[in-house]
This record gives structure tokens, C-alpha cells and sequence, in this order.
């Protein structure tokens, strides 16, 4: 008797997107890979998305949050409705290639030392520029694009990543579950670079599969807004996973990284020096809730810090992180 392949749960967040679910969802119903649902979680959208995708696609799964939750909260709704072995998480302005799904689940199931796997994402009309092939995820809580604006590579054997890509990615549903699903703290960004990290602390390793391909509308780019949640979320990952011992051994390294920022965010003008110190107010405001985190990260720690740190990142990228990194893509006027 065969066995039935994993079932995945295709979890996709949106919010008044209506200019591109009809190209994500047409491409994810288009799967060589038979066993999935999907499942639409909308955040209280305003552009008539929900109600259309609802009566386009009746054969999906649809959530209504009554208010904005996020992506990660938007992730975590759809999480309690999936059915799948694995989750996958996709944004919303991509567009799969047939055998995205069928390539990343057929790698898992004969790497059970993997926690998860992101395909190569290519940036969306063109497709021959990389957005990314997983993360490069640095101790100070930063995650980087790997390969970012570079050419395509023909190289599509399997490659060991610091981090997976919140734009799309395989993980076991077993694991997400023992860590909560995606950090409820993440309203926008990092919310990858802390899975990632959460599944180096868990003793698993990640990678990206090139050849699993999905595009994705792409680019770089820096305002307070974004500033603010970054600084945010990482001061409350490191704060909530390393121990006491290695936070002081690190401090010298990480307060001349603060004081980057804060140099750069100073050159940029008033907001982001304000969305810096916003940042650490609202550390200092929900230190009881990073306490807690770190009570529940420590459950699920299988490895030591020395460990913890040689999976992760020693080089910035700091063009990358400031959104300074400006090219111009050939045929489009932008850059």
C-alpha cells in the first residue's frame, strides 16, 4: 500500500492586496505537488480582496482577523487551521513556479536534520535578478539577503543557510508549533530572521534549494517605520535567547553596533533617531513579556550559545540594512 506524500498548509497574509493575489494564488493552485491546501488569512483588509478572493476561490480555506495582526499574526491565525505536516508561509506578491512546492517537500523528507528550507527568490519581471537565497543572519539579531541584486546562478545543489526568507519557506509543522508559530512580537519584519534563529537554538540546520523558484516583487528600501520594527525585534531576540554571560561578552560588540545606528539614524534626519529611541523604550516597556520569552526559549534550547554563535552571522551588511544599496534594473527607471 503507498504511502500518501505530507500534506503542506500554504498559509498567505493578506492585506489589501488585491492587485496580487489573483497572480500568488493562480500560481500556487497550479502545483505539480497534490497534497496542500491553502489557507487565505486576510488582516481586515479595506480593498475588497477578502470578499473577492472568497468567491473566486471557494475551494480554500479563509480567515477573517477582525483586525490587523501583522504577517506574523496573520501566520499564526492560519496556523490554527492548518492540517498540513508542514507550514508554508508565502507573501502575497509572488508567484510560484510549478514544482516550487513538490522540490522543498521532497528535500525535507530526506533531510531530517533540516528544520526548514526557502526556495531562490527571484525578483518578479526580472527574473533573472536575485532577491534572495535565504538569509545571512548576524549575532546582533540582523538578517541580510543572500545574493541580493546578484545574477542568477545556474548552481541548484541544495545549500546550508544561516536563515530562511520570511517571503516563502518549508517547516516542519511539529517544530513551528514547539516555538509557538511565528513571534507574535514581529508585527512587520525580522519575524524570519527570529525562526531561523529559534531553529539554530533547537539544534536544526536550514537551507535554500534553488531549484524550488518562486518571484517576488522586490525592493530595498529603508523608512522610521521599518527602522523602528527592526531595531525593535532584534533587541527583543537577543535580549529574550542569549544567557545572561554571553550577553555581557558580547556587550562591547553590540554597543558599537548601537552606536552605528544611532549614528546613522542621526545622518538620516529626526524620525529615524526617534524610531531608534522608540525601540528601546519599547524594550524597557515590555521587559516582564521579554522575560517570559526568555523562560519559553529556554525550553526549547538544545544547544549552547558557543554553538548558537558559530550558526550564525559575524559580518554586517550594512549597505544592505540601510537600504543604500542603489542599482537600476535594466528597462525599469527606478533605483
Amino acid at each position: 500500500m503507498n504511502k500518501l506524500p505530507p500534506k503542506v498548509s500554504v498559509i498567505i497574509v493578506n492585506y489589501n492586496g488585491i492587485a496580487y493575489l489573483d497572480t500568488c494564488l493562480s500560481s500556487v493552485l497550479n502545483q505539480s505537488y497534490d497534497n496542500y491546501e491553502v489557507i487565505l488569512v486576510d488582516n481586515a483588509s479595506t480593498d475588497g480582496s477578502f470578499e473577492y478572493m472568497r468567491q473566486k476561490y471557494p475551494g480554500m480555506t479563509f480567515v477573517a482577523n477582525k483586525e490587523n495582526s501583522g504577517y506574523a499574526g496573520g501566520i499564526n491565525s492560519g496556523l490554527a487551521q492548518a492540517n498540513g505536516d508542514y507550514i508554508s508561509p508565502l507573501n502575497m506578491d509572488t508567484e510560484a513556479e510549478p514544482d516550487w512546492l513538490a522540490r522543498m517537500v521532497e528535500f525535507m523528507e530526506g533531510h531530517p536534520q533540516a528544520g526548514a528550507v526557502c526556495p531562490k527568490v527571484l525578483i518578479l519581471g526580472h527574473q533573472a535578478v536575485i532577491n534572495c537565497t535565504g538569509l545571512n543572519v548576524h549575532f546582533s539579531g540582523l538578517g541580510f539577503c543572500r545574493h541580493l541584486h546578484e545574477p542568477d546562478r545556474p548552481d541548484n545543489q541544495p545549500q546550508k543557510v544561516k536563515g530562511i526568507s520570511g517571503c516563502s519557506y518549508l517547516i516542519r509543522k511539529d517544530l513551528f508549533t514547539r516555538m509557538d508559530g511565528a513571534p507574535a512580537y514581529c508585527f512587520m519584519y525580522n519575524d524570519d530572521v527570529v525562526i531561523s534563529w529559534l531553529l539554530a537554538l533547537m539544534g536544526y540546520d536550514m537551507y535554500c534549494l534553488p531549484s524550488s523558484v518562486i518571484y517576488h516583487r522586490y525592493r530595498l528600501s529603508m523608512t522610521p517605520e521599518k527602522f523602528f520594527h527592526l531595531e525593535k525585534n532584534r533587541l527583543y531576540l537577543i535580549l529574550s535567547t542569549f544567557k545572561w554571560p554571553t550577553l555581557l561578552l558580547l556587550s562591547p560588540l553590540l554597543i558599537i553596533i548601537e552606536a552605528m545606528v544611532m549614528a546613522y539614524s542621526i545622518v538620516k534626519g529626526w524620525p529615524y533617531p526617534r524610531s531608534k529611541l522608540g525601540a528601546y523604550l519599547a524594550a524597557f516597556q515590555e521587559r516582564k513579556y521579554i522575560l517570559q520569552l526568555r523562560h519559553f526559549y529556554s525550553g526549547l534550547r538544545s544547544v549552547s550559545d558557543r554553538t548558537l554563535l558559530r550558526k550564525l552571522n559575524w559580518n554586517l551588511e550594512w549597505r544592505q540594512l540601510f537600504g543604500i544599496v542603489r542599482f537600476r534594473l535594466r528597462g525599469d527607471g527606478r533605483d
